[in-house]
């Protein structure tokens, strides 16, 4: 797979993990969410109606506390650093 950096995504991100950033951050993010753990976001991922492909992801988080978007998308490899 090209990692090769494309005009429109983050240095570093290849245009499917900004797709699976921002389909992650639409159900598991917002206000009050954070700092929560991989199962409070897994309750609110369920809550907000997340496909079961989202799901699979917030289940694969190691339980521990995150604390923001970045954090869990940093514990995913999807950070743009």
């Amino acid at each position: 797979m090209n990692q090769e950096h494309q005009p429109g995504s983050p240095e570093g991100m290849s245009p499917g993990q900004v797709d699976t950033r921002s389909e992650l951050a639409k159900w598991i993010s917002g206000t009050q969410v954070f700092p929560a753990g991989r199962e409070s976001l897994l309750e609110r991922a369920r809550s907000e109606g997340a496909p079961e492909e989202v799901l699979s992801i917030v289940r694969s988080l190691p339980d521990r506390t995150y604390e923001n978007m970045q954090d869990v998308a940093s514990e995913l490899g999807l950070a743009s650093e």
